[in-house]
């Protein structure tokens, strides 16, 4: 089951990831290598956090909480858009695309991490604290066991 903190520890490193990567667009210089490495880290975090979300959205559907499901369905309206402007990103800014267009490179991340941000925050103030108090996620981690 996953658990409160360990979302909003995964939502930090995407949120400062986004920073890196906005800092790097916003340089003067282009610089398209280290813009590619810092998106490819950003994508990483994503992908092993929306299979995190994906656990206890899915467990859910088994439960049948109205209101939570409400809820997740309010929040995936905006999360389909985001997914799919996230994958039409990744597939047009690959590093040759940045270098050759960099300002257009700039425009495009501010876009999308405007919306990556905004996405983090409403789950921050709604969705997890639902999923917390309807059981779908716990508070802290669960402790180790020892063997």
């Amino acid at each position: 089951m996953q658990n409160f903190i360990e979302l909003l520890k995964d939502h930090a490193l995407i949120l400062a990831a986004t920073g890196n990567l906005s800092a790097i667009t916003r340089q003067a210089e282009p610089r398209p290598d280290a813009a590619f490495a810092a998106l490819r880290r950003l994508a990483r975090l994503i992908e092993m956090h929306l299979r995190a979300e994906a656990e206890f959205i899915g467990q859910d559907r088994d439960h049948g909480r109205q209101e939570f499901t409400d809820l997740a369905a309010a929040h995936g309206e905006r999360f389909h858009c985001l997914v799919a402007e996230w994958g039409a990103y990744l597939q047009h800014w690959d590093e040759g695309a940045m270098g050759a267009d960099w300002r257009g490179f700039a425009d495009a991340t501010d876009r999308i991490v405007a919306q990556i941000d905004a996405q983090v925050d409403a789950e921050n103030q709604s969705l997890y604290p639902a999923a917390l108090r309807y059981g779908l996620i716990r508070l802290l981690p669960e402790k180790a066991r020892a063997a």
